[in-house]
């Protein structure tokens, strides 16, 4: 694919197998193009690596953290329930909403979480945060989180652990049966297909990524349907393709 930018005449052109297409530059299409392309740079130079909460690093983009928080704030869950926590950043952001709205907690499932991180979530969000050590897509981890979220308890799922296929549908049958009417489990990295052929990507993710799991989840469970989160303020335009899951938002139906 060619991009070509011509800022004099405020264009934007693609050819693609032949084929091309104009489009104004400052439109939606175009803004959705230069997106995608823009974001599969930024991963590949590890721009999504730069950024942090209250000293410990979260590896995702603050577009899309702002989304999750968005969403959080909309919907006021009692419990989220997050896999993947790494340096332990996104597990104190979601901690720290729950203070600021007087309202919530988190349970955070990693296979190993290393003592530096544990004793920052400790020191920093005692009292808001329930740690989980084990393997998500395992069914005694599984029992485990679930014992600690009482029936009728609203609940928001964030699924960025492994981001194998296998791992990740395990993880939806683990976990997405704890989404309350209304909410959402939302999965990490479902655009791994774009980055396969980058140069720090790897081919195998055409077909093994997060998203090609929830494509096989959805076709058993129709209760839950893709649902494009749409922010509060702003024009009506789409700004997912500025995300790195931006498709993956699956919302459970509400209850009649």
């Amino acid at each position: 694919m060619l991009i070509t930018i011509d800022t004099e005449a405020a264009v934007l052109t693609v050819t693609e197998g032949g084929h091309q297409a104009t489009h104004p530059l400052y439109s939606p299409d175009a803004f959705h193009l230069l997106s995608r392309e823009w974001l599969k740079l930024g991963w590949n130079l590890g721009h999504w690596t730069t950024f942090s909460w209250m000293g410990r690093q979260f590896l995702q983009l603050p577009d899309d953290m702002l989304r999750l928080a968005e969403a959080i704030w909309r919907l006021r869950p009692a419990v989220i329930v997050e896999t993947g926590i790494y340096d332990g950043g996104s597990t104190l952001w979601f901690a720290s909403l729950c203070r600021l709205m007087g309202h919530g907690r988190v349970i955070s499932v990693e296979s190993e979480i290393r003592p530096p991180v544990r004793q920052a979530i400790e020191e920093h969000a005692a009292g808001l945060v329930t740690l989980v050590e084990g393997d998500s897509s395992a069914p005694a981890t599984a029992a485990a989180v679930r014992s600690l979220v009482p029936p009728g308890e609203t609940a928001f799922v964030f699924l960025d652990s492994d981001h194998r296929k296998q791992h990740v549908a395990a993880e939806l049958r683990n976990f997405a049966p704890l989404v309350t009417g209304g909410s959402y489990v939302v999965v990490a990295d479902s655009n791994m297909p774009e980055l396969a052929h980058l140069p720090d990507g790897d081919k195998s993710w055409e077909f093994d990524n997060p998203g090609a799991a929830v494509a096989d989840f959805l076709v058993d469970h129709p209760e839950f349907q893709r649902e494009r989160f749409v922010p509060a303020f702003g024009e009506p335009v789409d700004f997912s393709g500025l995300s790195y899951f931006g498709n993956t938002w699956l919302r459970r139906a509400a209850e009649a």
